[in-house]
């Protein structure tokens, strides 16, 4: 067959060879044509079944990019722009006990005026990051708003002390999935019970070291995310007047571990420590009743 279309070929060559050149051309053009159309339909396709079979996988990947010491700009092209963006204050308000037992109104002078606060929007999760006036990331937090949605912790610690020999990491660290108790051996440096309005929170801070690449890993119940057992929040609401919200108090390890966090956050302490220090005050994510119109 081959052959036979050699020598038709040859015949039609000499008789009309312009003719025959340009259409050959314009032949294997137009088939490599559709073998790169087939090809691009191909990939579109199979672009296709990923994005929506695995869709979580594309986004864990993406937010994995993110870091502290990262430019803001450079983030905002691998999140987008933010829904809300706000400084910090200037003055910190609080209600503490006066000496007659009565809630007074306590303000400060915070220095946080410095940051900016800006709030990522996604059907799946919110992010929270704060940049500093060089518009430098220094603090960001994941919270999730789906079950389903479980980004993982990104840091490898050990579990058990690595002194005596080698230990493996802890696996399986993902936010909605992993409890307080998987990290047991590591306590947290501090504690905090809080509420925005009538909401509670809670949140730990750890600082694991070199695995932890020197950073504090803050963990929390928010009352932005999902997945939130409203027995845990009647318990939480008992703790708001204790005296010692710390590890060392056994009713505050007791619920610790009862609680799946919804929230983490990494934070970049060194010379952020007032920052460090309202957030664990003041709750890590984004406040309820600034995105609760997007619930």
């Amino acid at each position: 067959m081959f052959r036979s279309f050699y020598f038709w070929y040859r015949k039609k060559l000499k008789k009309k060879p312009i003719i025959i050149i340009v259409g050959s051309f314009i032949t294997l053009f137009a088939a490599l044509g559709s073998i790169y159309s087939g090809f691009n339909a191909i990939s579109a396709f199979s672009n296709l079944i990923k994005s929506h079979y695995f869709e979580n996988e594309f986004i864990y990947e993406r937010l994995k990019k993110i870091n502290t010491g990262l430019d803001i700009n450079f983030v905002e092209t691998i999140i987008g722009k933010p829904a809300i963006t706000k400084r910090l204050p200037s003055q910190m308000t609080e209600n503490v006990k006066s000496e007659n037992n009565e809630w007074v109104e306590k303000k400060t002078f915070s220095e946080l005026d410095n940051y900016a606060e800006k709030i990522y929007v996604h059907k799946k999760y919110f992010i929270q990051i704060i940049i500093n006036n060089k518009g430098t990331v220094v603090s960001y937090a994941i919270t999730t708003r789906n079950s389903k949605f479980n980004p993982e912790i990104p840091v490898k610690i050990y579990r058990g002390d690595r002194r005596g020999g080698s230990y493996p990491y802890i696996s399986n660290l993902r936010l909605g999935k992993m409890k307080l108790t998987d990290i047991k051996d590591y306590l947290p440096e501090t504690i905090n019970i809080g509420n925005w309005g009538m909401l509670y929170f809670y949140v730990e801070a750890n600082y694991f070291g070199n695995p932890g690449f020197y950073k504090h890993y803050l963990f929390s119940l928010s009352p932005s995310g999902c997945c939130i057992d409203k027995k845990i929040f009647f318990k939480l609401d008992k703790f708001i007047n204790e005296k010692d919200i710390s590890i060392k108090n056994p009713k505050v390890n007791e619920i610790r571990f009862d609680i799946v966090p919804n929230t983490f956050a990494v934070v970049n302490g060194y010379g952020n420590e007032k920052l460090l220090e309202y957030l664990i005050k003041k709750g890590i994510g984004p406040n309820y009743y600034d995105i609760r119109e997007f619930n």
